[in-house]
């Protein structure tokens, strides 16, 4: 190996390993604060944590009423996920392989919606018209609408590296066209499915404004709601609030370490296929 390249392969793991300590330097923090006794962090905020306090994360459960928010956090990810990846696909399927005119101008259609800003106020304005307010399904339509963009232009692209040969043999032997989606296009898309699923899931499960606009209910508010009750009009526990914070990003930090080989795999693939 030159000199010139072990260089170049130095200065790059130099910078990875910076751009990695900024991402783990805030999460160490929060676990920090999150260990210790309010005094503790009153008296001595920067310092290591002396005394663990593990009884922060339970009092964090029960304050901010987690065990209702934790339910609605796991329906709206779980459908909200479900439901785009079993949309976009079908709607992926026939752009990626031109079944009809025009897919070319839908697909750049669906694309200029990840540029395009979110319309609130016209979102309100719809839902009210459709009596999708305050309801479980209208919160899950709406999200479920919002992912499509990026899930179709992340599914297009791994479809069209799929051998063309695959549909003719299915024709040939009589498979219909949605048995067809469901039994060899969803298998085969497995990792990019994975990548729509987990980004759609974090988008969802880390929803902060959308339930305070569109959910007018408190009880039907997900996890994420109930961060807010930890902010005083005079004072706040930061201990409790932290718990709280890692209470809330734990399921989608064990759900990426589960499926990280498949979103990293959909991920390139598509790249390179689309």
């Amino acid at each position: 190996m030159s000199m010139r390249r072990k260089w170049g392969h130095g200065l790059a793991n130099l910078l990875l390993a910076a751009a990695s300590l900024c991402i783990l330097a805030p999460v160490l923090l929060i676990v920090n604060v999150a260990l210790k006794s309010n005094n503790e962090f009153l008296n001595r905020p920067s310092s290591f944590v002396e005394s663990w306090e593990w009884e922060n994360f339970g009092e964090a459960w029960k304050q901010a009423e987690m065990g209702l928010y934790f339910k609605n956090s796991v329906l709206f990810t779980v459908v909200v996920a479900l439901g785009t990846c079993i949309i976009a696909t079908m709607a992926a399927y026939p752009i990626a392989r031109k079944h009809f005119r025009g897919t070319n101008v839908l697909y750049l259609m669906f694309l200029s919606a990840l540029f395009l800003p979110v319309a609130l106020v016209p979102q309100v304005m719809l839902m009210k018209y459709l009596g999708f307010l305050n309801t479980y399904h209208g919160f899950i339509m709406l999200k479920i609408g919002g992912s499509l963009a990026i899930a179709i232009f992340i599914l297009t692209g791994f479809i069209k590296g799929l051998p063309k040969e695959l549909d003719e043999a299915a024709v040939v032997d009589g498979c219909g066209y949605l048995r067809y989606i469901f039994t060899f296009v969803f298998p085969l898309t497995k990792s990019a499915l994975s990548t729509v699923a987990m980004l759609t899931g974090i988008g969802t499960w880390n929803d902060f404004i959308n339930p305070f606009l569109f959910l007018t209910d408190k009880d039907m508010r997900p996890l994420t709601a109930g961060l807010y009750m930890f902010f005083g009009q005079y004072s706040t526990n930061w201990t409790i609030m932290a718990a709280g914070i890692i209470v809330v990003a734990s399921p989608l930090m064990a759900a990426y370490f589960l499926l990280q080989r498949y979103i990293i795999s959909g991920v390139t693939s598509g790249a390179v296929k689309g």
